[in-house]
């Protein structure tokens, strides 16, 4: 690695660490917080195309809104294990 990369060695012999704007840890929270509100929305955008075209107004939304929640803790159990 070059000098100056996190954990990289430059050729004085020393470690080099760059710090981060945002530390990691709030990045992961971010990550895992936003899951929710943006499979939701996608969710409930599919829903409704489902429903414009089917003519079934609430159950597409419901439908996706369920299917969107259920993937979003899917996920957010999936990043808690992989920290």
């Amino acid at each position: 690695m070059a000098a100056g990369t996190v954990n990289g060695h430059g050729g004085d012999g020393h470690t080099h660490r760059t710090r981060d704007l945002i530390p990691r840890e709030y990045l992961r929270v971010i990550a895992v917080w936003s899951l929710i509100p943006a499979y939701s929305a996608a969710g409930a955008l599919i829903g409704w195309a489902a429903d414009s075209a089917l003519d079934s107004f609430p159950f597409g939304v419901g439908i996706g809104l369920l299917v969107s929640l259920g993937l979003a803790v899917r996920d957010m159990l999936r990043l808690r294990d992989e920290w």
